[in-house]
């Protein structure tokens, strides 16, 4: 049984890797569970156990993570961060970005600015 969970945990975490080096690409429940070999289901479960998150939560909290060092580190557009996530439209973009944060991606990149500039 052991050696069955460090499969599991391996191939999850190689999924976990595959998501990192593609976050700029869709993800289907159906192509991350192809990759990890295990049925839709199988995965799901199995990414839940091990990350404590859905797969769908999981890539859209990563995406999140980049996207306030992205606003914060560079000087690329907000359209440019938008496509480099996966997002077809900025607005979904901004949407979901409020919704984890409590603040538009412009709020944050101004504040953020604005920190530098004090210091």
């Amino acid at each position: 049984m052991k050696k069955n969970n460090s499969l599991i945990r391996a191939t999850i975490q190689s999924i976990i890797e595959w998501i990192e080096s593609n976050i700029s690409n869709p993800m289907p429940i159906k192509v991350l569970s192809d990759k990890s070999g295990y049925s839709a289901g199988h995965f799901q479960k199995s990414f839940k156990k091990i990350t404590g998150m859905t797969p769908k939560v999981y890539i859209t909290y990563r995406k999140m993570i980049i996207a306030k060092e992205l606003l914060a580190e560079t000087h690329s557009s907000i359209t440019e961060i938008t496509m480099y996530l996966g997002y077809a439209q900025q607005p979904t973009f901004s949407k979901v970005f409020r919704e984890y944060y409590r603040i538009t991606p412009t709020q944050y990149r101004q504040n953020t600015q604005t920190v530098c500039a004090q210091e």
